[in-house]
């Protein structure tokens, strides 16, 4: 397991020797993702150094909070602070601060802007799939505005589950001030602003309007943002008809300024109808495996700094793969709208210029620009403005500015000139963060440092360490497993407990985790409670991370004895992540669902099946355990085969999945061998090339289909 040291991540963000912390403001990477991903890193770090004390899971939080924090920022970034917080029990009252009316403000009603979580990784692994998979705030890809519903629903649901005083809410801020306090270690915050509903942002019906406020606090975070663009007539945000067919004349120019991804998009939305990037790339290149594998090679050397001449190996790549690119030229360009000219003005007088270095444009952008230029689809020009648009005669209206924000001037209006000072001074590239996940898997599915969080009671275990889950994958594992436990139930004690579920293989922040997919299914099981469906085990944690190590069915032995089994699992650590094993479980197995490792250093275990009885005879073995493997292999088959053909908008998408040390199949540990045991002389259920479970609903619906 990777283990982060919590200071180092901490001072990327920390303003030094003050108790001030931004969030992005000088990242290049400035999707929501990876704003929220920074967000809840920040709070891993706060957490797990110590900085900000937390209620250990299972304990009664205190009454009252000795500490404040001030998060400064309603959007994604500050929700997600926030919710990172609370989350994990700190103890402190934490004050969120919105300049606007509401939450989320930039992004609400804003119908014309698409928002995926990982389209801007494309071509990377798993960079299509359409959920986030974040453990608070998720969301899938849809309208801008579409996705705050989805985030503000998920606000509300963590809020009211945490204690609601715990955090305090003021919209409409004004005169924000942010300067030294005569207590050392702090910070103290002036305001007038009017006190909200935390759940909903709305105005309380007592609510009494604004009022002039000034508090110290002991952290104070800027989930700012960037600001607004600041020559741009209509923000990024506002809707606009640009992506629309013109109702006017049959053929308008429009001038676009700038160099950055908002401006590229815009672009590809003047020039290319029914666009959206994660339609218009899987439509592109949806038949052209080669040509992707090359072009993550080339993302994957600029990243690394092996090579910056992504224009050049454009060219290159072209020439050497022209067939495919052929074919991605003639389907984009039967997409070019025919009632828009675009002059796209930049600082760059060579082309090649916008791509290579360090650009502020993401690389898949850059590819569609690239096939945009070859098909002839805008026309580069380094002239004036003012020039351009009298050459062309394009009205004022027709003139989009993407020249990016002040940020600087964001920061110098609420921070004291000393705190701005010593902001001023630091190096940007110190505050350089990392949009990749930090916490380990399950982090935030209970309260307090991870040291202490294992040591918490069964009844906490019951239903912690859940990460997102997509409700088609849960659906489907449902289905299966209550086949599987229906068959085994046929001769099973009825007043004895059977269990099955199913978990599988998948990455969550620093580590590979087995994660439960549905709740048990089975016989004489309990009824009511919080489902388990969700749940993370760390992959070398009970039976299922042995048979996930061996690669091997494990089973326990024939009639074990009780008090050996548990011995066993002890040494397996099963306690480390879940609730100790009832003393009455007499069977135990785990089947694992393997797969063939053609992309190189992964554990080639996508899932594994388990089983545990509590009746004195019952044992897999035989025919029985052969209908089983059966059972699982034709599932297997059908999750990559014609069934899902038949299911509209439902596909078993690519995951990326961590590089696992168990690559190689590990024995099984003497220490427990006299409770479990390898089945040997059976076939386990493998698929070629099937390399994750991932079923997931999708509105994509083909431009082909609807034309």
């Amino acid at each position: 397991m990777h283990n982060p040291n919590p200071s180092d991540i901490e001072s990327s963000y920390k303003v030094p020797d003050q108790p001030l912390y931004l969030v992005g403001t000088f990242d290049n990477g400035v999707t929501v993702l990876s704003q929220q991903i920074r967000a809840l890193n920040l709070v891993y770090a706060l957490v797990e150094g110590g900085v900000i004390p937390s209620t250990h899971a299972g304990d009664t939080p205190p009454k009252q909070f000795q500490k404040k924090i001030a998060i400064v920022g309603g959007g994604f970034t500050g929700l997600s602070v926030a919710a990172g917080l609370a989350s994990k029990g700190v103890e402190a009252e934490i004050v969120l601060f919105e300049q606007r009316d509401t939450l989320l403000p930039l992004q609400q009603g804003s119908d014309t802007r698409w928002l995926h979580p990982h389209i801007y990784n494309w071509p990377a692994e798993g960079s299509e799939i359409s959920a986030a998979n974040l453990p608070l705030l998720n969301w899938t890809a849809a309208r801008a505005s579409d996705v705050v519903v989805q985030v503000l629903g998920q606000w509300r649901a963590l809020v009211g589950a945490h204690a609601s005083s715990q955090v305090k809410l003021f919209c409409n801020t004004r005169h924000l001030q942010i300067h030294e306090s005569k207590y050392p270690k702090k910070l103290t915050i002036e305001w007038i602003g009017e006190e909200r509903d935390v759940k909903s942002g709305n105005a309380a019906g007592t609510a009494a309007g604004s009022t002039g406020q000034t508090c110290d606090f002991d952290a104070v975070i800027l989930a700012i943002g960037f600001g607004i663009e600041a020559d741009s007539r209509l923000s990024y945000w506002r809707n606009d008809i640009v992506g629309q067919p013109n109702l006017e004349q049959p053929r308008l120019t429009f001038l676009l300024s700038g160099q950055g991804d908002g401006a590229m998009i815009d672009l590809l939305r003047l020039r290319i109808s029914h666009f959206r990037q994660d339609r218009i790339l899987s439509e592109l290149f949806r038949d052209s495996g080669s040509l992707i594998e090359r072009l993550r090679e080339i993302k994957t050397e600029h990243e690394q700094g092996v090579s910056k001449e992504t224009f050049q190996k454009f060219e290159t790549l072209w020439q050497e793969e022209q067939a495919e690119f052929d074919k991605v030229k003639a389907k984009l360009g039967s997409r070019l709208r025919r009632d828009t000219d675009v002059i796209l003005r930049l600082k760059v007088k060579k082309l090649s210029d916008l791509f290579d270095g360090d650009v502020r444009i993401s690389f898949q952008n850059r590819v569609l620009v690239y096939v945009l230029y070859k098909c002839g689809g805008f026309v580069p020009s380094t002239e004036k403005e003012t020039v351009l648009a009298r050459q062309h005669a394009i009205p004022p209206e027709r003139i989009i500015q993407r020249h990016g924000t002040k940020r600087e001037m964001l920061l110098k209006g609420i921070l004291s000139e000393p705190l701005f000072a010593v902001l001023e001074s630091r190096d940007r590239d110190k505050f350089r963060q990392i949009d990749e996940q930090q916490w380990s898997g399950g982090y935030f599915g209970y309260t307090g440092v991870e040291e202490h969080a294992f040591k918490a009671d069964d009844g906490t275990k019951d239903a912690w360490r859940k990460e997102y889950l997509p409700g088609a994958t849960a659906l489907v594992a449902s289905t299966f497993c209550s086949a599987v436990a229906g068959f085994l139930a046929a001769d099973h004690p009825a007043d004895s407990r059977l269990r099955v579920t199913l978990h599988r293989a998948v990455s969550f922040g620093t580590e590979e985790v087995l994660q439960q997919c549905c709740r048990y299914f089975g016989v004489n099981l309990p009824t009511g409670g919080d489902s388990p469906a969700g749940r993370t085990f760390p992959a070398d944690n009970a039976t299922i991370g042995l048979a996930y190590k061996t690669h091997q069915m494990i089973r326990s032995r024939q009639g074990v004895d009780p008090g050996a089994l548990a011995t066993a699992m002890r040494f397996l650590n099963l306690h480390q992540a879940s609730r100790t094993m009832s003393p009455e479980v007499r069977f135990v197995a785990a089947l694992p669902i393997l797969t063939s490792d053609k992309k190189g250093g992964r554990n080639p275990v996508t899932g594994v099946l388990y089983i545990d009885s509590q009746a004195e005879n019952f044992f897999l073995d035989g025919e029985k355990l052969q209908v089983v493997l059966g059972m699982i292999e034709r599932f297997a088959e059908n999750l990559y085969g014609d069934a899902l053909a038949d299911i509209d908008r439902i596909s078993n998408s690519e995951l990326a999945r961590g590089r696992s040390r168990w690559h190689l199949a590990q024995p099984i540990p003497t220490e427990v061998d006299h409770a479990l045991e390898i089945v040997d002389g059976i076939r386990l259920p493998r698929r070629e090339g099937a390399d994750q479970f991932n079923l997931e609903y999708s509105d994509f619906i083909p431009i082909r289909q609807i034309l």
